[in-house]
């Protein structure tokens, strides 16, 4: 009551002045100088009757329910408009969590993709040092076959000067014994003959074995080499196969004893440029929705480096069942 006096305090006092008018003009409204005739009449009549105080505080109290009814109404707007508020603010607030953590899956990427590369230069290195240590190597037996080849014309020469002297001073001192010591010489050269024959044959021989012995490790690692990518292969389809499987969103009944093949083209990172089938189910669905499991799993793993391009225009063989 209070406040509406406050806010509004004439309109109270014209309901109050308009009610004592209604009372006063039916005290004292009759003209009391003149007498009135009583008309003969059937109709009842009615019998005016003062309004008394409580009609007046009923009418404030109608006045007083009507303006609290206002201000309930205008409460619950506000709540209205403060709940609002909270689903805009939880709302904004969702959007800042999804944002983060699209920012941190962003990061995450850009890490791996930095670990990858620093892999990849490390392997990059750890190759150009093995072929550094090769040619090193090669340089070496190279330096030792020429001081080997340089010690063995010394020592022949040494020898050669040896013999010379030998036989200069055997043909000073033993004239007598030629015959002999010519024997002798032409001995001692077979047998050095032989002995050189003999070096030659067992060092052709052991030059052979070595080939041979290169030649083998080189195609076993050939073999291993071409079993780890075959393996690696198989791995990498496996993890794709899987991959789309966990995206394939038709039901098992609807696509029980169904397969399609299909031809995936890709970027480094297994990102998906382009999907076609290649070899139809007969089911419509079915095909659709491998093709957009697919797309779902994109970024499909494979491998990087060369090993890529063996994944780049990719066929594969789709069934839920396998």
């Amino acid at each position: 009551m209070r406040d509406i006096i406050e806010r509004n305090p004439m309109a109270l006092v014209m309901a109050v002045l308009m009610h004592v008018a209604i009372v006063a003009f039916m005290l004292v409204g009759v003209d009391w100088l003149e007498k009135p005739v009583q008309p003969k009449s059937n109709v009842d009549i009615v019998q005016a009757k003062i309004v008394d105080q409580s009609r007046i505080d009923a009418e404030v109290e109608k006045l007083k329910k009507a303006e609290e009814r206002k201000k309930a109404k205008e409460k619950k707007r506000l709540a209205d408009i403060k709940r609002k508020q909270n689903r805009e603010k939880k709302k904004l607030a969702d959007l800042e969590n999804k944002r983060k953590a699209r920012e941190k899956k962003a990061k995450a990427k850009a890490k791996k993709r930095a670990e990858a590369k620093k892999r990849a230069k490390a392997e990059k290195k750890r190759k150009a040092e093995i072929t550094k240590k090769k040619a090193l190597e090669k340089r070496r037996k190279a330096a030792e076959a020429k001081k080997k080849a340089e010690v063995e014309k010394r020592r022949k020469a040494t020898e050669a000067k040896k013999k010379a002297a030998a036989e200069k001073r055997r043909k000073a001192i033993e004239a007598k014994k030629k015959a002999e010591v010519e024997k002798r010489r032409k001995a001692v050269e077979a047998e050095r003959k032989t002995a050189v024959e003999k070096r030659r044959k067992a060092a052709e021989a052991a030059a052979r074995q070595a080939a041979e012995e290169k030649a083998l490790e080189d195609a076993l690692q050939a073999e291993l080499e071409s079993e780890r990518k075959a393996a690696e292969r198989d791995q990498y389809l496996f993890k794709i196969k899987q991959r789309i499987g966990s995206n394939f969103l038709l039901p098992t009944t609807m696509s029980e004893g169904l397969s399609c093949k299909l031809r995936v083209r890709l970027t480094p990172g297994g990102g998906v440029m382009s999907v076609s089938i290649t070899h139809r189910s007969g089911s419509g669905v079915f095909d659709r929705a491998v093709e957009a499991a697919v797309h779902k799993s994109d970024p499909l793993p494979v491998p990087e480096g060369a090993d890529f391009e063996a994944f780049r225009d990719l066929e594969l063989e789709f069934s839920p069942s396998k």
